[in-house]
Formats: C-alpha cells, structure tokens, sequence
C-alpha cells in the first residue's frame, strides 16, 4: 500500500517539475522520463477495460438499430413513388405558363387579335396619362418569351382585361429586346414584367412573372398589386 502511494507522488513530483520547467519558458528541450509504476498499469488497463465495454455497447445499439432502418427503408419504398409524384404535379403547377407558351410556340398556333391597344412610344405614352389623369400600363414583353406567349394567348385578347385598362390606364407594351433602356431604368431582370407608373414615368406598383386573367384583373384594380406588390 505505502509503495503505491509513494509511486504515485512520485509521478506527481515529476509533473510538477515539468510544469515548473516550461513555466520557466525555457528555449532548450525538456525531457522527463515517466517510468511505468504497478499504480500506473492499473489505471491503463482500467482505461482499456472502460473502452471495450464502450465499443460493445455501441455494437450492441447498432445491431439494435438495423431493424429500425430496414423498417424505414420498406416504408419509403412504398411513400417513394407518391412523393416523387407530388414533386412531379408541384413543378408542373410552378412551370404550367412555360409549359403553355412553348406549347403554343412549337404547336404554330397564332394569338388571337389583343383586345388591348397598345402604344408603343414611351414618351407619348406618358403624355397621354398626364393628359387624361390615367395611368401608364407597361408590359416588357418578348417574341421567344413562353410565358409572355401564354399570356397573349389568354390575357390580352380578353374583353373584361381590355375594358378595364382602357377605363383607367394608357397600355404601353415594350419589346425587352428593343427598350431603349427602360428595362435597366425600371430594373426589369425577368420578363414578362408589368408595370403600373404614374404621368411622370414613376412606379406605382409592379408584377414580376405570369398573370393569368384572373390575376391580371385583381392586379389591374387593386392600389397596390398582387400581395402588396
């Protein structure tokens, strides 16, 4: 008993002296030689011990586990189909105006006459809405666009669409292609984009991205567009 304890202390005396010894921030190397005590072997094979009980129990917990994991596996092989089509009908839903236009493009199919008259001087646009206290409706629009198609297909030649612009705004419909820079000016990065502005070219309220008719006729009477837009 008293061997131990002295071989203990003296294992901590030489601690201490290495402490003491880099406390010094000596330059040169410090060695310290640790020679195996009967207390040290006892505290590493502990130590050896206490791992291999901790590895087993983890073997133990994997085995336990597998069940669960190939239980999951059957589950999602049978949800897996169902998922995959409900992400299928989402993409569709978000891209049904995209589908649309290139439908109508490779089909060759024309669109109907616009109900709407449009102008196409921005200026003269502008003087016209001062002139009958209106306001400027601007569509940035393109012929390769398949929503902007979509929409000339099923918006434009409206009746309840045009009666409503014409009651209350100067329709301007600008090619993104050939803008003269009024699509840098209102910060137009995706098309179709339509534009309410005031007499002064300022802007009222915007809609990035398709409208169906229903869309465009809220949007055309709300204040502000669309979800505040």
């Amino acid at each position: 008993m008293n061997g131990r304890v002295t071989a203990v202390s003296t294992d901590a005396a030489k601690v201490h002296m290495m402490v003491a010894l880099v406390g010094k921030r000596s330059l040169k190397p410090v060695a310290v030689t640790f020679r195996p005590t009967r207390a040290s072997l006892w505290v590493g094979a502990a130590a050896l011990a206490r791992r291999a009980t901790v590895m087993s129990a983890s073997k133990s917990r994997l085995k336990a586990d597998l069940p669960k994991t190939g239980a999951f596996r059957k589950a999602w092989g049978h949800r897996e189909p169902v998922l995959w089509a409900a992400v299928m009908v989402l993409l569709v839903t978000v891209q049904w105006p995209t589908l649309k236009g290139w439908y109508y493009r490779a089909a060759g199919t024309t669109a109907p006459a616009s109900a709407v008259v449009w102008r196409s001087d921005f200026d003269g646009a502008l003087a016209e809405a001062r002139a009958t206290h209106k306001r400027v409706l601007v569509d940035f629009s393109a012929s390769w666009c398949p929503p902007c198609i979509a929409m000339k297909h099923e918006v434009w030649p409206d009746p309840d669409v045009a009666r409503t612009i014409g009651a209350s705004y100067v329709p301007l419909m600008v090619d993104a292609d050939q803008d003269n820079g009024l699509s840098a000016r209102y910060q137009v990065e995706g098309i179709p984009a339509v534009l309410v502005l005031d007499g002064d070219g300022r802007i009222v309220k915007r809609n990035d991205g398709f409208l169906p008719r229903a869309g465009m006729l809220t949007f055309l009477g709300s204040p502000t567009g669309p979800g505040g837009n």
